[in-house]
């Protein structure tokens, strides 16, 4: 890309984490039986009327308030008019002329370090249209996801590469995620992204024609997508020719992008006002309330994790699952040991997640229990050694706690200094001569004499206490 700057703009769709939808009744599931989850609204009989759900409202608000956005308190809708099959209304609730969110920002961090900030142009209410699936030579029409509430989020033309949007799209979904808006699934269509690519020759300020690529479901996608877009887009502006505006899909198998349709004439989609909806003022006092409870993101939990004394990769792998994140929350209220919890959870928990490909709310595990093994460990009652008995059966089944399975295979440690010190006797008096090259070789050893003391108590004596005897033993020979 020498001679071409390249311009990126992106637009998300995101699924709001209501229990019902936008503006209907209806309940929200992933999932369901086709044509199951639907009212009245949502098919468009005559007659029905929308009601806007307040939790949509509320989860739009976070989102506004962690994109830096001006919030229009001022709730007011539009209707966007085209027909279509999966638009049953023949007409769908967005928010065109004024949307609750504008002029926002976000911050994206480089592979090299370097910052960049994101300008959001806006975001804005609407609902979701239903799902078409195509068969052979038929095509269905499931209407469960119809008039699910969304929030689209769109950039300024601002992105300059691959690896800038991908970045922009994995900060924006890690955002959303915390802040409880959405499950920000690409694989399920909570997260869409449709990503506007175009290139101009440096110097100059008009772009070539915007080509669009729709419904891009994961981030290596969004990646290749844009990519292959540049490309091409390149060769035809080097030939000479000119890049058609159009709209493109990824096509995974062929790993390139596919024209779906020419966007030469600019849809007319009549939007005007949704006389079925009054304006509505948001009460100012809710509104910074709503704010004032958002939860926390996961810049801030980074930093205060750090402050525990957590690795920075021990902390990435807690912050990619929140599901991981908010247990490692939950247990660190009932232990001081922080670092262990999350060394454990990462590790051995991780570990088994992996291998059954679960999730950490899909185990035995409470925090409770994993807080409990981990106060064990720290108060000298059992060593890591027994850990790795006792993490596998809370993992497995929650009908004992950690300290009842400790009792039934009796694993307590021996805390008893006289006992520690009467099972070192003979040990001392087998290793005369080695006790006697101490000062020379203090390390080897009191490694070897506690290595005897473990081997004869199978492990289950107290090691630093253990270790203190033996350097007291030592030194009153």
């Amino acid at each position: 890309m020498n001679n071409f700057e390249v311009i990126i703009g992106i637009e998300n769709h995101v699924e709001l984490k209501t229990k019902s939808k936008m503006f209907a009744p209806a309940p929200v599931s992933f999932g369901q039986t086709p044509n199951t989850m639907v009212s009245e609204t949502d098919l468009g009989y005559p007659g029905a009327l929308p009601q806007v759900n307040k939790e949509g409202v509320r989860l739009a608000i976070l989102a506004v308030n962690a994109l830096n956005m001006k919030i229009d308190t001022l709730l007011r809708f539009d209707r966007k008019n085209y027909f279509y099959p999966d638009l049953a209304k023949g007409y769908q609730i967005t928010q065109q002329f004024f949307p609750i969110g504008s002029e926002g920002t976000l911050e994206i961090q480089l592979d090299d370090g370097t910052k960049k900030i994101v300008e959001i142009e806006r975001l804005h209410i609407e609902e979701d249209t239903a799902q078409q699936k195509h068969g052979d030579v038929t095509t269905s029409i499931d209407y469960n996801r119809s008039g699910i509430g969304l929030v689209e989020i769109v950039t300024k033309p601002v992105l300059r590469s691959a690896e800038e949007a991908v970045k922009y799209v994995e900060k924006l979904r890690e955002t959303l995620l915390f802040l409880g808006v959405s499950d920000v699934k690409m694989n399920e269509g909570s997260l869409r992204c449709d990503v506007n690519v175009s290139l101009r020759p440096y110097g100059t300020q008009k772009f070539s024609n915007k080509v669009e690529v729709k419904n891009l479901n994961s981030l290596a996608n969004v990646r290749k997508a844009v990519e292959f877009e540049i490309k091409r887009q390149e060769a035809l502006m080097v030939q000479g020719k000119e890049v058609e505006q159009e709209t493109r899909r990824f096509d995974e198998t062929k790993q390139e992008t596919v024209s779906m349709r020419s966007k030469s004439d600019a849809l007319d989609y009549r939007y005007f006002t949704d006389p079925n909806i009054a304006p509505i003022q948001l009460d100012e006092k809710w509104v910074y309330e709503v704010i004032a409870n958002s939860p926390e993101l996961a810049d801030k939990k980074r930093v205060r994790y750090a402050e525990l004394g957590l690795a920075k990769d021990i902390i990435n792998v807690l912050l990619s699952s929140l599901d991981l994140t908010n247990f490692f929350e939950q247990t660190i209220k009932l232990t001081k040991d922080a670092v262990k919890v999350a060394n454990y959870l990462t590790d051995e928990v991780m570990s088994e997640l992996n291998k059954e490909n679960k999730t950490i709310n899909q185990i035995a595990l409470t925090p409770a229990n994993l807080a409990q093994m981990v106060n064990l460990i720290d108060d000298g009652t059992i060593s890591t050694k027994h850990a790795k008995t006792v993490l596998p059966i809370i993992m497995e089944s929650d009908k004992e706690t950690p300290k009842e399975i400790v009792e039934r295979l009796n694993l307590k440690l021996i805390n008893d200094p006289k006992k520690i010190d009467e099972l070192l006797t003979p040990i001392f008096e087998k290793n005369e001569k080695l006790i006697e090259q101490y000062d020379e070789r203090p390390e080897r050893v009191t490694k070897a004499l506690m290595g005897q003391l473990m081997k004869d108590t199978q492990g289950n004596v107290n090691p630093d206490l253990a270790m203190s005897i033996i350097v007291k033993k030592i030194k009153t020979k």
